[in-house]
């Protein structure tokens, strides 16, 4: 369908649709800038991302963890990947975008050719019509003259008063009027057919010429867009196999994490070589020690010690002393752990041995033993008990007091 046959009265539509689809490809235009924009600012920020992440020590210094590993093996198929994008940027930017703006100016200046022609054509049919109106209106005037020529022709022919001069002055004027009047007729109908030309030019050579090249133009931008629509596809299927390759590098690097090989790297970085300790032995430091039979409790003098002081009390004579390097003489006195078992409440204290038997070198101290009803005795005397002022100090005091009074 031709736009020159069905819209040859149109051309103020066509002027504004043509307007339109240069707008809406800038517009695309725009869209794709914002969108590679948007992959470059992407890709910069995955290779920022890959630099922060990515090890700042040397080779020899860092872990060979498979988990550590593989991470780097990450990061390095994600700079491919921000690689890719930045392809995918450089493409959009180059076949897309860089495209539509060079044919947006190309088409532009088409457009307004085009537009100047037919803005002409219609200025030059619009001046044919003029020059025929002008042709016609004045050969209407000319007959109204010539009209009004032959009526006072007319009149003056037929008075029997007017003078002959008189008739033949208006025959004169009656026939140039009548000339003139022909003459316009005739310009009026070269004007008309003038016209009648340039305007079928107008509407069947000119104007659908002028169209079918806005058509065309128009036509060609349709298509121009579906090529970028592609470009714009293609820029990102190209890429879609190396980036496949990156995620395929990324599965690979997941699937080499080895739990056992990093325990077995562990072990070989700290293990120290040395044997774990054994068992320690039993160290029994009750061998010594005897238990009473009534109780079960081990009493406070060894043995060897209660048979010499029998020995002592049978025979008057001093057993011989015990040995003071003997460890039972070093664990003697942590036999309880607050203390020496106090004895019950009804044994007395036992009475100091005679002075002319020479004591053991274990009992010139002897540790004190105190009674539960004596110490809750003296501890209600010390409560109760109130000290006593002496008699020098009450005087002195009843003095002070005087002489205050005084």
């Amino acid at each position: 369908m031709s736009w020159g046959t069905e819209l040859w009265d149109q051309f103020d539509n066509l002027d504004k649709h043509t307007q339109w689809g240069i707008d809406f490809l800038e517009r695309y235009a725009k869209f794709v800038k914002e969108r590679l924009d948007i992959e470059q600012n992407y890709a910069k920020q995955l290779r920022n991302l890959v630099k922060k992440y990515c090890p700042k020590r040397s080779k020899d210094e860092e872990p060979r963890f498979t988990s550590c590993l593989s991470f780097y093996s990450i990061l390095n198929e994600l700079n491919d990947y921000a690689g890719q994008r930045e392809v995918v940027a450089e493409e959009m930017a180059h076949k897309v975008y860089g495209e539509l703006m060079r044919y947006s100016l190309d088409l532009k200046a088409e457009r307004k050719h085009h537009l100047q022609e037919g803005r002409k054509a219609q200025q030059h049919l619009d001046h044919c019509w003029k020059q025929m109106d002008s042709s016609k209106k004045k050969f209407e005037r000319e007959c109204r003259e010539a009209e009004k020529s032959q009526v006072t022709y007319d009149r003056l022919d037929n008075d029997i008063n007017a003078t002959k001069s008189e008739v033949e002055k208006a025959k004169a004027q009656f026939y140039l009027r009548t000339h003139t009047a022909d003459e316009s007729k005739n310009e009026y109908a070269s004007q008309l057919q003038n016209f009648n030309a340039e305007q079928w030019k107008h509407f069947n050579n000119a104007i659908p010429h002028i169209f079918k090249n806005l058509q065309d133009m128009d036509e060609r931008r349709t298509v121009k867009l579906g090529e970028t629509y592609r470009c714009f596809a293609e820029a990102e299927r190209r890429v879609i196999p190396i980036v496949s390759k990156c995620l395929e590098g990324m599965v690979v690097a997941a699937k080499a994490v080895n739990e056992r090989k990093d325990s077995a790297i562990v072990v070989e970085s700290f293990k120290s070589g040395f044997e774990p300790p054994g068992d320690f032995p039993f160290e029994d430091f009750s061998q010594n020690l005897s238990r009473t039979g009534s109780d079960g409790t081990i009493s406070n003098t060894p043995k060897g010690e209660r048979d010499r002081d029998r020995d002592r009390d049978r025979d008057g004579a001093p057993a011989p002393r015990s040995d003071p390097k003997h460890p039972m003489n070093r664990t003697k006195n942590k036999l309880w752990l607050f203390g020496k078992k106090p004895k019950s409440p009804s044994s007395s204290p036992p009475s100091p041995p005679s002075s002319s038997h020479p004591r053991s070198s274990s009992n010139l101290f002897p540790p004190p033993r105190f009674n539960s009803d004596r110490v809750s005795h003296y501890l209600s005397e010390i409560k109760t008990s109130v000290p006593r002022i002496p008699q020098n100090l009450r005087v002195l005091r009843r003095g002070v007091r005087q002489t205050v009074r005084k």
